[in-house]
């Protein structure tokens, strides 16, 4: 008898070798608009770039986390070998994280934190130094309109959100020693039509303020919506960069925005699930800084261009990551902490 050792493609009825099946991963966002969209055009550019398959889900509403907490349960239960979440609000997420753990899952976290979880790394921006960013940009415009004092509307579509606290308590940071008042955040909600009512009950009820400030995504298509139908003459600063939003910024009708790379953490995160299980590289433990972009009318057209192009979208991130996030592993600090 002779005993053979390897391995050999071909089965042993001589027929053709069996493709080995790619790798499943899954991806559950928080919500589904335009701004998640490219966390999931990240994210599907990462599993064909690492030659494996994720599925990304999400709910229609972002209020509606227990939906979004199923698709996780869900994919936890097809056995998906790694999964990432945007875990909004990140305490509520910390059991379902566990469960999946413990179950032999690796997950990953992304755009929202959830402190306390078993989830090894969080992909996303410097909230804190975002606010203290968008804050001195706005400035600038009040400066040249020598507004140097009056009162400022800040607007949280999630309160209690930690990403989104931060970013607040930045932006008051950037204020300080101004004569500025900056309001308490007030909830505008996070469903669009909600939200369009919550700022133009805000915008009515302060008619002397100089500023609207929104935390969230869909805050800034609002504001620009509502500023051209009352003519309104304040200003607007926010988040993300959505077609409507920058849209917005080459009209003038925005001012200043300040973008988190919404693509790299849809992308990053697939990436190192992917060379974690097939490769067996460590995870990253901790944060994973995406960075921001500060967008106004004297560069928007050339944000505009990568933005509104999948493929060139695709393209420049590629180029990007190779200059910049070649070492994940290396790139991992310790999370941030609450500051204010």
């Amino acid at each position: 008898m002779s005993l053979s050792v390897g391995c050999s493609k071909e089965p042993s009825d001589g027929g053709p070798a069996r493709p080995q099946a790619k790798l499943k991963l899954g991806y559950v966002l928080h919500g589904l608009n335009d701004f998640t969209q490219i966390i999931k055009q990240g994210a599907e550019d990462a599993a064909r770039a690492e030659s494996v398959t994720v599925d990304v889900v999400g709910p229609a509403s972002f209020s509606a986390t227990s939906d979004a907490i199923a698709m996780f349960e869900g994919m936890t239960q097809k056995q998906v070998k790694g999964l990432v979440v945007v875990p909004m609000p990140g305490a509520v997420w910390i059991t379902p994280i566990r469960q999946a753990t413990e179950a032999g899952i690796p997950v990953l976290t992304a755009n929202v934190s959830s402190t306390g979880s078993t989830a090894t790394a969080w992909f996303g921006q410097d909230e804190f130094a975002s606010g203290v960013t968008l804050a001195t940009e706005l400035r600038k415009f009040l400066a040249v309109q020598n507004k140097p004092a009056g009162r400022i509307i800040v607007g949280i579509c999630a309160p209690g959100v930690s990403v989104l606290v931060e970013r607040y308590e930045g932006f008051k940071k950037g204020m300080a020693g101004t004569q500025y008042l900056i309001s308490d955040p007030f909830d505008v909600n996070t469903e669009n039509t909600a939200n369009y009512a919550a700022w133009e009950n805000l915008a009515g009820a302060n008619p002397e303020m100089l500023a609207l400030v929104g935390l969230c995504s869909m805050d800034l298509p609002n504001l620009a919506k509502l500023k051209v139908r009352t003519k309104g003459q304040w200003l607007v600063a926010g988040y993300d960069l959505g077609r409507e939003t920058l849209d917005a910024v080459k009209a003038g009708t925005v001012q200043v925005v300040v973008g988190q790379h919404p693509y790299l953490q849809g992308y990053l995160p697939v990436v190192a699930l992917a060379r974690h299980l097939r490769d067996q590289r460590p995870l990253p433990q901790g944060w994973i800084d995406t960075g921001m972009e500060v967008v106004t009318r004297d560069n928007v057209e050339t944000i505009y261009a990568r933005e509104a192009d999948a493929a060139k979208q695709t393209q420049w991130y590629a180029d990007y990551v190779a200059r910049h996030f070649g070492d994940l592993n290396g790139l991992a600090k310790p999370l941030p902490q609450a500051r204010n």
